[in-house]
This record gives C-alpha cells, structure tokens and sequence, in this order.
C-alpha cells in the first residue's frame, strides 16, 4: 500500500479510541495470563538487577578500599628510586609514612623494608601513629611475624617485575586478625635495595560490607578462594579458630548457615518458578540454593587483582521476596483488567471533547507550517492540556507573526519546500549577488533623529525589497544602510541573472518616483549605488551554534560588494543612482541591447581587471 493510500485511512479519533479499547479487553484475558507469567520473569529480573547493583557498590567500595594503598606504596617506591627520598633518610621517610597513614585510616601500616631487613615504618597503636627503624630479626617474641615478613621479601626478590601487587595473607598475632599487604619492590642502580609494604586489616571489610546489609534478611560477603571467609558480619562478634597457618575462618566453621550451603545447595531448577528465575539470573555469577528449609538467590562477582587468590564479592537473599512481589502484580493486573472494561464506558465520550479542539489545533498547526500567521485565534476549551496547546499555538502564531517581520518569509517557505537537505547540506550553485548602498547616508543621518532615520530607512528597504522579491530574488540580510540580495541561491535557477538585471533597473526606476515624491515634501533625495555580479558560491548555514544565517559566502559575494564600491568612482554629482555589473552578469542575463560599458576596471581583491557595465543606463 503506497503512502498516498495510507493517507487515506483517516478515521475519526472517536472511532479509534473505542476500536482501541475494545481491543484492548478482547485481549484482557490473554493479557492477565501473560501478566501472570511475565510478572514473576520481571520481578526475579528486577529484583536481580537491584541486587546485582548493590553487589557492584561492593565491589567499588572494596576497590575504594584497597587501591589507594597500592597507589601510595608504589609511589613511595618510585621516590625513593628516583632519590627524591633517600633510602636511608629515616627522618624523610618517616615523616613520608605518617603523611601517607594519616591520609589512609584504612591501612593499619606502611613500612619499607631494606635488602639487609632492617625495617623503617608507620603503624597505628592505641589511636595514634608511631614510626619505627629496627631489625625485623631482632625481636624473638614476633619471630612468627618476622618469617611471615621474610618470606614476602625473599618472594619479592624473585619477582622478576617492579609494579606493585597484592601478596599472601599476613597474621597479625597481636590484633589476631588476617591482614592483606600490598608491596613493591625497589631497585637501585639495577639491583635490589629493599621493598615498601603496606597492610591493612581484614576487619574494616567486614564492616565495610555490613553498612550495606540493610535490605532484610539480606546478607553481605567476600570469600577467599571459594573456600574461605574473608569478610562478613559474624567475623565482627564471633570467635573463630584462626592462626597463622590458617588466618581466616572456612565455609564450615562461619555462622551462617546458608553461606555455609553456597556451593553445595544449589537446586536442579527443575520447577518451573526456578527455570524462570535461573533464565534471568543468567548463567554466570549467580544461582539458587536450598537451605534451612527455604531457597536463597546468590549474586556475586570474582575479582582476580588482589593476590594469587581470586576474591568473590556477592551477597544472598530470600527468595520469598519474589513471591511478595508476583502477587502484588497479580493485584494490579486485576485492578489493571477492571481499568480497561471502565475505559471503555467513558472512551466515546472522551473521544467527542478532545475530537474538535483537536482538530483546531490541527489546523492551526497547518497554518503555520505554511507560514500563515494571520488566523484568528484558537477558542479556549475545557480540556486543560488541550487548553495549553492552542494558547501555545496562539502565541507561537504571535510570535512567528513577529519573527516573520527579521526573517525573510520568502526565504523560509522555499526551504521548507526544499526539504532538510537544502537545509543541512552545504553546497556550491551558481548564483546573482548584489549589493546595494545609500550614498552619503552617514553625513545625512547626523542631521536628522534616531526616528526619522528610522522611518527613512524602512520606507527605503521597503522599497527596495519590493524589487528584489518580485523577480525572485532573496534579501539575504540588511548591513546598516546597504542591502545584500541573491538570485538562485535556495533553488537552482538559470535565468537568476536576468531577474537580477531586471531588479536593479526596477529599483532605479522606483527611486526616481521616490525622490520626485521626496522633492515635493522638502525632503532630500536619496542617492544608491547597486553592484552586480554572477558565479559560484558556497550555500549553507553560516555562523555559531545558536546564531547561524543561511547564506552564501565566496569570491562572488565579495566581487559584488566590490562593484558597487566601484560605484562611487564613476557617479556623477547629479546622478540619483548607477548600477554596475560584471561582464559574468551582463553574459549570464543576455541583455539585448546590451548596457554601455564603462571600462575594464580592477576591483579590489582581484588580480585580474573585469569588464565593467552600467544597467541603469540605455545600450
């Protein structure tokens, strides 16, 4: 069906409504079972999404967490490679720790570790940092933290790279907690000097994943290795059976019995809420598992940067959630079905109020696309949207009706008709341009008002207009007392520059008449020169955004306002107006006779001399 056919299907908006809700409850039925259905599909997916963003917000907040440190303790080893600090200035590096451990409450400590184990660090005790310099060997009461320590340097001398990473778990005998480190080695002149470290403990994890656990019986975790817990709240009030061979607690030993279930509860999925469930859980990162006698939805993320270990960030929930929420939706798809019978009761007569200022807007809308803004008004009417509409399309109508009077009508119709490509697209035509000038305006105006020379000018353009839009042409813009005009421009046209020629013999023509008139009200005559010429030039939208002219620009308009500078040359005293062409115009137009030369004359901005005419004179 071709689109003039389609057109032509127009029934009324009475019509429609109705056919619309009649249709709409034929299919309330199918509509209340698929709701049924696609309820629990989106509510499993919505509720996975909120989830998987709160898992996300873990998984940055940890990284929030962690990644400054390893961003400090790599640039504390880039300074004192590069000798901003000295690798056995105690006092700078000293100093340089406090800085970087006040900035970073969550690092417990950072330190650097010389090739001969003697140790310059920062570290928290009772509420405050302290700095030490000692051997890490000297001290028999820490000997398992100093092998802990040693291992991790003689690890690091191995490394064969220098960006910083996260090592192994640290035990910390005197906090009795896991600690995480993040080191890099330093190398000075090619060989190994010693290496910077930070720690941080595990229990800030821990409550950092425990502010987000706020949603019910929502819980919050980050394990080690799929088989060790790394952070969750039990771990801030209970006791667990760690040590340094095993720092953190196992799946078995948490309390929490559904994390315990996490890998070896999972369902078959074979009922169909599962199957449905499992579909939007998608197939990584999440799944169903059955503990205490209810199942539970795991979503979590793995994160492979922190140590040899992959760490997972997730969290679990009841799925008893998504039985709440699918039979809120089986309410409102009741509620839903009874709105779509009532709807139907009042559609007619909705239909009926909104139908005629509907088709005055409609109208109106016409009008104004053809750029008619001379209508009467639109009638208020009842329907406020509808009301706010047609006062809209009032003062548009006004205000159109005003810009009408800056913008060349003209100019925007054959746009319109042109369609968006003559309005995005910029491209070269051969065109008419010309310019128009009063003489001695400027010396005439300091006689008279700001008014008078007001009216003066407008009753001159109007004028002048007149001519130039009755052969086609468009006034491309006013330039104080100078009027810029083209032929050919919008639509390609091969007679442009005979219309041109025409138009300026009909603006000579038209201020003889004027100035006769002036001379009879005492007022003085006016003096014009015109300058014509033909050839290419660039048609587009020129300008900045927010203030753009659709004109043209090129050596033609420039040679056109040229010719009718040149006119102040070769214009008598006596002489009313002259009107100049190129010998590119006079050829183009096909003058017969053709117009007394003037000369070959040169023109600024020219190299070469052009054959100059005179239109306003008889050949």
């Amino acid at each position: 069906m071709t689109p003039e056919k389609t057109l032509r299907l127009r029934p009324s908006i009475s019509v429609v409504l109705t056919l619309g809700v009649g249709l709409l409850m034929l299919l309330a039925a199918v509509a209340f079972g698929i709701a049924m259905l696609s309820g629990r599909l989106n509510t499993v997916d919505l509720l996975r999404e909120r989830n998987e963003t709160i898992v996300a917000r873990l998984v940055e907040r940890t990284r929030l967490q962690l990644d400054p440190a390893i961003q400090h303790v790599d640039a504390m080893a880039r300074r004192i490679e590069s000798a901003q600090i000295g690798l056995n200035d105690v006092g700078r590096l000293s100093d340089y720790m406090v800085a970087a451990l006040d900035g970073l409450p969550q690092v417990d400590a950072i330190g650097l570790l010389r090739n001969d184990l003697v140790a310059t660090r920062a570290v928290r005790q009772a509420g405050r940092i302290v700095t030490l310099h000692d051997s890490i060997a000297a001290y028999p009461d820490t000997a398992a933290r100093s092998e802990a320590v040693r291992r991790l340097f003689l690890m690091a001398r191995e490394v064969d790279r220098r960006e910083a990473q996260w090592g192994d778990l640290i035990w910390s005998p005197e906090i009795r907690q896991a600690m995480i480190n993040a080191h890099v080695p330093v190398t000075m002149d090619g060989a190994f000097a010693g290496e910077v470290l930070a720690v941080l403990s595990l229990g800030s994890l821990s409550r950092l994943i425990e502010t987000d656990s706020i949603d019910g019986e929502a819980v919050n975790f980050i394990l080690y290795d799929d088989e060790h817990v790394l952070a969750h709240p039990t771990l801030l009030n209970h006791e667990y059976p760690v040590s340094m061979e095993k720092p953190l607690p196992t799946l078995a030993e948490i309390h929490d019995p559904v994390l315990q279930q996490i890998w070896n509860g999972r369902l078959d999925e074979s009922r169909m809420i599962f199957r449905l469930a499992r579909a939007m859980l998608g197939n990584d990162g999440a799944h169903i598992v059955e503990a205490e006698g209810r199942q539970w939805i795991f979503v979590y993320r793995r994160l492979e940067n922190y140590g040899d270990k992959p760490w997972i960030v997730g969290r679990y929930f009841s799925f008893d959630q998504i039985q709440t929420e699918i039979r809120r939706l089986q309410i409102a798809s009741a509620v839903g079905l009874l709105s779509l019978i009532l709807s139907l009761l009042v559609a007619w007569r909705l239909a009926i109020l909104i139908r005629r200022p509907l088709r005055a807007i409609s109208g109106a809308a016409n009008r104004l696309r053809n750029l008619d803004f001379d209508a009467p008004p639109l009638d208020r009417t009842r329907l406020r949207e509808l009301d706010d509409a047609a006062q809209a399309i009032n003062a548009a109508n006004a205000a159109l009706h005003w810009f009408g009077n800056y913008v060349p009508r003209k100019l925007v119709s054959r746009l319109i008709r042109e369609g968006e490509d003559a309005i995005n697209t910029s491209k070269q035509r051969e065109v008419t341009v010309m310019f128009t000038d009063l003489v001695g305006f400027t010396a005439m105006s300091e006689q008279m008002s700001a008014e008078q020379i007001a009216t003066l000018l407008n009753e001159h353009f109007e004028l002048v207009t007149a001519c130039i839009e009755a052969e086609g042409g468009v006034v491309d813009k006013f330039i104080g007392d100078a009027v810029m005009a083209v032929w050919g421009a919008i639509k390609r046209d091969d007679d442009h520059a005979a219309r041109a020629c025409r138009a300026a013999q009909a603006i000579c023509k038209e201020m003889t008449a004027d100035n006769a008139r002036r001379q009879m009200l005492g007022r003085p005559a006016l003096r014009l020169r015109l300058g014509l010429h033909s050839g290419p030039v660039v048609i587009g939208n020129i300008g900045a955004p927010g203030r753009i002219n659709y004109t043209v620009v090129g050596d033609t308009v420039n040679t056109a306002q040229r010719l009718e500078q040149l006119g102040h040359d070769h214009m008598n005293e006596s002489e009313q107006f002259i009107a100049l062409a190129s010998a590119e115009t006079v050829e183009a137009a096909r003058l017969d006779p053709v117009p007394p030369l003037v000369g070959r004359l040169t023109v600024k901005g020219r190299q070469a001399p052009i054959d100059v005419y005179r239109l306003d004179q008889p050949g």
